[in-house]
């Protein structure tokens, strides 16, 4: 009997996940987060030890077990992947270990094949594609410097700039102007500058409250947010374009997966323009939000490894066993084109 462990590693959580060769979920856990950007190396190590042995004991299996596969926040380069590769032999967990960024256990949560596309927009943004002879390719995530936009971090910070041009007359207006302030529980936009040089500012929420808003007010109409969730979908469509063509998939049907909240916005404008602009130069492509969380999509990378066909019947087992936690995170399963 095959069994794998697949760990999605980010910065708020890291869930473990056993999973047997059929799909049958055996064990699992789920911790705090252990990005390593964030809290060090060792810090990282301590949480992935704790968080793989407490699935398998869940599980009432002994390491090692034949493959895991970690798919971590903050494995950007090639140093990252290295050193986090380095950590996890030592933890003696799996007799193989294969270590991502993040974003390649959300693709593999949605691929019907061994390669394609994978994005993640959620607090962040990050890109990957495989083509079907192995090649891989990763967009490093390290913010503007790399190129990178259309994380909710950077939706957010564009909603308030909208919303304040709108306030004091430097752009078009729009009900960003009065509906952000609330949402961040200011009285007003003019509140705005005091509590930023006072530290009273809470630019999480800016991250976490206003990408949801921006699409509840383009849904309502509101031009200047419809703009601004098409800029979102252009950023998307390029990117998923760019690993289509240096992977020379451009012409062959290939899976985008689109992983992270931003893909879960109100309203269908942002997924009908990402579908239409990658149709433009890539009809064949089909875009795909995954059923199941990038967790399963790391156990199911690490059933690849091993060679085994994620079937329709692995697909239904997985449905059968998977723990509420991780299934009440899941969307329905979505197609576009």
């Amino acid at each position: 009997m095959k069994v794998v462990l697949g760990v999605d590693g980010g910065n708020s959580k890291t869930a473990a996940l056993i999973m047997r060769h059929d799909g049958r979920c055996l064990g699992h856990i789920t911790t705090e987060g252990s990005n390593h950007e964030n809290i060090g190396f060792p810090a990282a190590s301590r949480i992935l030890k704790q968080a793989a042995e407490d699935a398998l004991s869940s599980a009432g299996i002994t390491p090692p077990i034949d493959v895991a596969f970690w798919g971590l926040a903050g494995v950007d380069i090639a140093s990252d992947e290295a050193a986090l590769s380095a950590i996890v032999e030592r933890l003696d967990i799996a007799r193989r270990n294969i270590v991502k960024n993040d974003v390649f256990a959300a693709m593999g949560a949605g691929l019907s094949r061994e390669w394609g596309v994978g994005i993640i927009s959620g607090a962040g943004f990050s890109a990957c594609g495989v083509a079907p002879d192995g090649r891989t390719l990763q967009f490093p995530s390290l913010g503007a410097a790399t190129g990178d936009w259309g994380g909710g971090t950077d939706i957010g910070l564009e909603t308030l700039r909208l919303a304040h041009r709108s306030f004091d007359g430097r752009g078009e207006k729009s009900q960003l102007e009065s509906r952000v302030p609330a949402a961040l529980d200011l009285p007003s936009l003019a509140d705005l500058p005091q509590r930023m040089r006072d530290n009273r500012f809470d630019w999480a929420a800016v991250r976490d409250r206003l990408p949801p808003l921006l699409f509840q007010l383009a849904t309502e109409g509101d031009s200047v947010a419809r703009r601004l969730v098409i800029r979102i979908a252009t950023e998307v469509a390029v990117t998923a374009i760019a690993l289509l063509k240096q992977l020379e998939l451009l012409n062959i049907r290939t899976d985008i997966v689109l992983g992270g909240s931003i893909f879960h916005a109100t309203g269908p404008l942002l997924l009908e323009a990402i579908t239409r602009t990658i149709h433009r130069e890539a009809p064949q492509a089909r875009i795909v939000r995954p059923e199941f969380p990038p967790v399963v999509g790391a156990a199911f990378q690490a059933l690849r490894r091993e060679g085994i066909e994620i079937t329709d019947d692995v697909r239904v087992r997985v449905r059968a066993t998977l723990p509420i936690e991780f299934a009440g995170t899941k969307s329905t399963p979505k197609e576009a084109g």
